[in-house]
């Protein structure tokens, strides 16, 4: 008998995909924008809208419109073909981005921990250097990734699990020695003064758009579930995937209350990696700030480890898809296909991470673009599926979140660099990509149901 995933492997495949190391290189603009009472304001709130979203995706799991392909099946199900197709085109662009967006951050964090390997400049992107070493590291990532997603789900999800309780214990270190050493004073005051034509409340509004990007990774379940223990319920799907956001956001909390009290908060606003810059400074403690950044590399391989296993999964459905050739069983990735979808990746990845560091806002931007469709997409097929009035009420709360996220992207994206921004000429050209891809498939498909007949 095929041995499944464990309720723990696939909460421990979730939390190790949320918590990340978003939170190291961009405390900063939490900070900035909302100090540190704003930031856990909008955590909190962030977190408790995500778990709507997530409740959809367990209604939809009790339904059984998750156990062969996620929300791919779901959406295609319920809403239609081209509807599936574009979740799983967003799905896929989205996943891509983040494996390359974890590429960027190794090489970011393993240069800040170990300098010599910098290296010289080779080139310079978007207006900054980048370095031969961070390269080496992004590259060198991917590639072991790529070969370590070959292995059966289940030894990934081993590896995962050692990964993320190590990542605990060493998170705990530095956040006990904050709450033996810090002072509440360094948290003063809690939210930042309004500056200009932003006010507090805005900038908090405006970080709490962003939370649903930083929780995103709890739908790695989704395309996960259908290779389950047969001993797991559909039920316990929705309940996983809950869990491991609450668990997320008691992370993140801890985290930046860690940072901002053992420092007066307002001077990591500038600083490149903010919590480690923290215990250097504020405890004097090289150690600390090193064990942070250990926390963050362990996280960066926790969710390239789960990001690159679900990327495999939803590239493999889009080949179908275009196809036209549907697996009815479709656990995994089709037999015979693995090595060419993860080579895919990693080329698509590498190529991506090669922008460097200037890139990974705009890689987070789209992953959110991205998410936020899905999330509406699985919002309605949840609507379509809810019998009861709670549901129904979830369903539209769901498709609340989600248009929010995406237009506080866009507009954020906008008023920072204009409609020319990266974020925007990617999505729209992807979504041109989409479009022609399907047009293509459905005339290829006309044309064989035309010499059939």
């Amino acid at each position: 008998m095929k041995q499944g995933l464990t309720g723990w492997q696939l909460f421990m495949m979730s939390f190790g995909a949320i918590v990340g190391v978003g939170w190291i290189t961009v405390l900063g603009r939490w900070l900035e924008l909302a100090g540190p009472g704003g930031s856990v304001i909008a955590l909190v709130a962030g977190a408790l809208a995500v778990v709507v979203v997530a409740g959809n995706y367990g209604l939809l799991a009790t339904r059984d419109q998750l156990n062969r392909g996620g929300e791919i099946q779901a959406v295609t199900a319920t809403l239609g073909p081209f509807a599936g197709f574009a979740v799983t085109a967003a799905l896929a662009l989205a996943c891509v981005a983040i494996v390359a967006f974890e590429a960027v951050s190794a090489g970011w964090i393993l240069t800040t921990l170990f300098p010599f390997i910098e290296g010289p400049v080779v080139y310079r992107a978007f207006g900054h250097d980048v370095h031969a070493g961070t390269v080496a590291v992004a590259l060198g990532g991917t590639v072991v990734m790529a070969v370590a997603n070959l292995r059966p789900a289940t030894r990934t999800a081993r590896s995962q699990n050692a990964v993320v309780l190590l990542k605990i214990g060493v998170t705990a270190v530095f956040v006990g020695a904050a709450v033996f050493a810090g002072q509440a004073g360094n948290l003063q005051p809690l939210l930042p003064p309004s500056q200009g034509e932003r006010s507090t409340v805005a900038g908090i509004l405006a970080l709490a758009a962003t939370m649903p990007l930083w929780y995103a990774g709890f739908n790695v379940v989704a395309q996960l579930a259908g290779e389950r223990t047969a001993s797991l319920p559909p039920e316990m799907i929705g309940r996983l995937m809950r869990r491991s956001i609450l668990a997320a956001c008691a992370f993140y909390v801890a985290v930046v209350l860690a940072a901002a009290s053992v420092v007066p908060w307002a001077t990591l606003v500038e600083a490149p990696l903010p919590a480690a810059t923290a215990f250097r400074v504020g405890l004097s403690s090289p150690i600390l700030a090193n064990l942070v950044l250990l926390s963050g590399l362990l996280g960066i391989v926790s969710a390239w480890i789960a990001c690159f296993a679900a990327a495999t999964r939803v590239l493999d459905r889009l080949v179908q898809q275009y196809s036209g050739r549907s697996r009815s069983d479709a656990v995994g990735v089709t037999p015979g296909w693995a090595g060419i979808i993860t080579l895919a990746i990693a080329v698509v990845a590498g190529l991506m991470s090669l922008t460097g560091r200037a890139a990974l806002i705009p890689i987070v931007n789209v992953g959110a673009l991205c998410f936020g469709l899905v999330y509406l997409a699985m919002s309605l097929a949840a609507w379509r599926h809810a019998t009861r009035v709670g549901e129904k009420l979830r369903a539209v709360g769901g498709a609340a979140v989600a248009a929010f996220m995406a237009g506080s992207v866009v507009q954020s994206a906008v008023a920072e660099s204009g409609w020319y921004a990266a974020e925007i000429v990617i999505a729209i050209s992807w979504a041109i990509v989409v479009v022609a891809l399907w047009y293509s498939r459905s005339k290829e498909m006309g044309r064989h149901a035309s010499n059939k007949q």
